[in-house]
């Protein structure tokens, strides 16, 4: 069970974003192949696709949290020391999380609008609650990575050696720096 947990803390977003991808990769040949040999088109292809679609761009936020890849202005930052650099990812992991836990409850009654009206898609009649608990499901999981970053750059900002999967260079003995001490050139645009 603790093996099934660790895979899908390291792995989760990654399976799905790609599960999703090639799902939405195979449809879309099945869909080319279908309008250009057979001469007949696929009326549910584009449609399943762009649900498809919907969902990996909401998981994705929740990838780009855990790996600490998005887009940021690292000038300022980076003159500072890693315990220095730390607190400001502190402050700034604080604001994420607020604002994650602000959406949520309007994510969920998005959702639940849907559950109650009774909405189906056109062209496969599926629930269209499937596709809009999509923004609830990703703020939850973005919430969660959120936090574990959070925890990850405490503890870098107290000077205690610390696992870090967002940044491997950090998980050698060596790369620990102590507090205080500035960030070496070297080092400077990889955090």
């Amino acid at each position: 069970m603790t093996k099934a947990l660790k895979w899908l803390d390291h792995n989760l977003e990654e399976f799905l974003l790609t599960l999703l991808l090639l799902a939405m990769v195979l449809i879309m040949g099945l869909q080319v192949f279908s309008r250009f040999v057979l001469r007949a088109s696929l009326s549910w292809t584009e449609e399943l696709t762009r649900y498809m679609f919907i969902w990996a761009g909401f998981l994705s936020v929740s990838y780009c949290s855990k790996r600490c890849i998005s887009i940021k202005i690292e000038q300022f930052v980076a003159r500072f020391s890693r315990r220095t650099k730390a607190v400001i990812k502190l402050v700034n992991h604080t604001i994420e999380l607020a604002f994650f836990f602000y959406m949520i409850p309007f994510a969920y009654s998005y959702m639940m609008s849907a559950v109650e009206s009774g909405q189906v898609s056109p062209a496969l009649g599926i629930p269209m609650y499937l596709v809009q608990a999509a923004p609830f499901v990703s703020f939850i999981l973005v919430a969660f990575r959120i936090i574990q970053r959070w925890i990850i750059e405490l503890k870098v900002s107290l000077g205690k050696p610390v696992y870090d999967p967002a940044h491997p260079e950090r998980n050698t003995p060596e790369s620990f720096v102590k507090a205080g001490q500035p960030v070496s050139s070297a080092d400077g645009g990889k955090e």
